[in-house]
């Protein structure tokens, strides 16, 4: 019998560069003490890795990383994270990394690395223009669809 899991992991907690008019994550930032980023340390970072891996039952062992926005972290953690599973992932066993982002910081380093390490990456996007634009606005109040469609560009000249 099966007992596998999904856990979804938000490096940065609560931290977003958005600020969608329906998000419940935001008034959670303040649980975090201290200025600056909430960001997930490589030290728990190696230590949750080696937990979910040996907590896997199945041949497949699945990453989802989320947020707010899992951006924020920074490609150097993600770097560090698939370093980390690649040093822990045990004989006949393998990883697949999901990220969920709002779009807006995917550039070309971003696609590439994401493209070259398998990451499966969801885009949120609410809709038409009219309808993404409404809630899903930047910290200066504008609309994010540009900046998010300019993202995913980068993902389609990856091909």
């Amino acid at each position: 019998m099966s007992r596998e899991f999904q856990i979804f992991v938000k490096p940065v907690g609560a931290s977003c560069n958005l600020r969608c008019s329906y998000c419940y994550y935001l008034g959670k930032k303040d649980l975090y003490p201290g200025e600056g980023s909430a960001c997930m340390d490589y030290g728990l970072l190696e230590k949750y890795i080696i937990s979910h891996i040996e907590a896997s039952t199945e041949d497949i062992i699945m990453f989802s990383w989320h947020g707010g926005e899992p951006l924020l972290a920074g490609l150097e953690f993600y770097r560090k994270a698939v370093a980390f599973q690649k040093k822990h992932i045990p004989s006949g066993k393998s990883i697949i990394n999901g990220i969920q982002t709002n779009g807006t910081l995917l550039d070309e380093e971003w696609c590439k690395f994401l493209s070259g390490e398998n990451f499966m990456a969801g885009i949120s996007i609410d809709g038409p223009d009219e309808l993404h634009n409404r809630h899903r606005r930047d910290s200066s109040g504008h609309g994010s669809l540009n900046n998010v469609l300019r993202g995913m560009n980068f993902f389609r000249n990856m091909e």
